[in-house]
């Protein structure tokens, strides 16, 4: 079962659920930031689950069957984009 199918039966939108996703990806993000001078360990982890979650938020808004803009389309695209090139330099260079 995926997660909005988890989602459905539960009765949280969709919304909700990419809003509390984004904010967990962001959580774990800044929590590497603020502790990043006694541990580095979470960077990797954090910009994965930050990477996966920008996959599947931009498959999902930019299929053909997608009811979304095309401009919104096309710009969940460009920041999904962003986030994989600035996760790759990230990686490299910390």
């Amino acid at each position: 079962m995926n997660v909005y199918q988890k989602t459905a039966q539960t009765g949280t939108s969709k919304r909700q659920l990419e809003a509390t996703l984004l904010m967990k990806a962001a959580s774990r993000l800044k929590a590497v930031r603020d502790h990043w001078d006694i541990d580095q360990n979470d960077l990797v982890p954090a910009l994965t689950y930050n990477r996966t979650l920008w996959t599947i938020l931009s498959t999902s808004a930019t299929e053909p069957d997608s009811m979304l803009p095309s401009d919104l389309k096309k710009n969940i695209a460009l920041i999904a984009i962003f986030i994989f090139n600035r996760s790759i330099d990230l990686q490299i260079e910390p």
